[in-house]
């Protein structure tokens, strides 16, 4: 079956959103619905899938593309200062400030404890947000454009940069490589020679492009690769080189359908094979044979929640107990980043494919849980004054 793999992954890919909507399920994230449907047909499950090259090629893909439109997702207006007006900035800075703190506490706990040996990666992972599933549901509640649907979405964008960027220089200390850690400010300095390069340039594209051409999909990708390939060669995270292609794709004003272009063939394609394959390499049946990995489900599961508990204290100023213990649910929501640097964390042999296993189970747990008790605790009725 390993000739036909991509093809069933495709398949599923398709079948899924159908089955969830046939039982109702349309409530739950649909990258969570998506690894489940890998783990059916996976080595847990039915085992017809044997991931081979085409299939991890296309996956790989998937998580460069999700970082990707998770920079793309940034609103940098939200960085600007306003006068007599409130900016979240502040707020954020705070709240995710306060979930680092969290973080490291907790890291201390799992690594003197013995119960999780890598203390940086603990960290770097209690700190992640789950921007993309937050962005959807504050969507579905209509609250991303009131003042504390902004304040959330900046704070899990700093839940996703800066874990990103802690990845990329621990990764290169544990690989010994220095030289990409003195490198990171060249990717930057590249991303910001490529803004003020193709500054307006949508403002030529609109006179020469034609539907054959798709010129502003055609610069997103020369974007994507090129600095996911200068992150690959001085030795960073190719999807540190993803996120920045995001971002500067962002401040380059791309239409409204070039966003949806973009955002139709990442979750339309690319993304769901991630997601798929990730829950096809899950192997439970041998994660429930090893305890001490087993054991490492709800001792994360606990610290994704705790890590966030004293965002309550920083939003409370603003926005009141009940939108603050809203806001320190949501935030617990953890799956996009958290797969990447488990690949990173067992390609660099710091954690087993059983303690992969466990803590990805973790993650999806939170991602089932938080969004449905944020619901409840809102009930659907937005009070936020713009």
């Amino acid at each position: 079956m390993e000739k036909f793999s991509l093809l069933i992954v495709l398949f599923a890919a398709l079948a899924t959103p159908l089955i969830t909507a046939k039982f109702h399920l349309t409530r739950m994230p649909t990258a969570i619905s998506e690894i489940l449907m890998g783990i059916v047909i996976g080595k847990t499950g039915l085992n017809i899938v044997q991931p081979d090259s085409s299939l991890q090629y296309v996956a790989n893909l998937g998580v460069i593309m999700l970082i990707f439109l998770g920079g793309m997702e940034i609103d940098f207006s939200l960085l600007e200062p306003k006068k007599d007006q409130f900016s979240p900035l502040g707020t954020s800075l705070a709240g995710f400030g306060s979930i680092l703190f969290m973080s490291l506490i907790l890291g201390v706990i799992v690594y003197k404890t013995g119960i999780f040996n890598e203390f940086i990666l603990a960290v770097i992972l209690f700190s992640t947000i789950a921007m993309g599933v937050i962005i959807s549901l504050l969507k579905e509640v209509g609250l991303l454009e009131t003042n504390y649907g902004q304040t959330i979405l900046l704070t899990s964008a700093m839940g996703e940069f800066i874990p990103l960027l802690a990845l990329t220089v621990y990764a290169a200390v544990k690989r010994q490589n220095y030289l990409s850690v003195f490198g990171l400010p060249v990717i930057f300095l590249i991303a910001i020679i490529l803004l003020r390069r193709f500054n307006r340039i949508y403002v030529f594209f609109d006179k020469i492009d034609k539907s054959t051409t798709q010129l502003d999909i055609r610069l997103a990708f020369f974007l994507i690769f090129t600095l996911v390939t200068f992150a690959e060669q001085i030795g960073a995270e190719n999807i540190l080189g993803a996120f920045l292609a995001g971002a500067v794709m962002k401040l380059l004003r791309p239409k409204e359908d070039t966003e949806e272009k973009l955002s139709s063939m990442g979750y339309g394609f690319f993304i769901p094979v991630f997601f798929i394959t990730t829950g096809v390499k899950l192997d439970l049946r041998t994660l429930l044979t090893n305890k001490q990995a087993l054991m490492l489900i709800p001792v994360f599961f606990i610290a994704f929640i705790l890590s966030k508990t004293i965002v309550y204290l920083v939003f409370n100023k603003k926005f009141g107990k009940r939108y603050s213990v809203a806001a320190a649910v949501l935030t617990s929501t953890t799956i996009t980043l958290v797969l990447p640097i488990l690949e990173v964390g067992r390609n660099l042999k710091l954690i087993t494919t059983a303690q992969s296993g466990a803590i990805t189970l973790a993650a999806i747990i939170t991602c089932l849980i938080c969004p449905i008790l944020f619901n409840k605790i809102l009930n659907h009725e937005p009070e936020i004054e713009e």
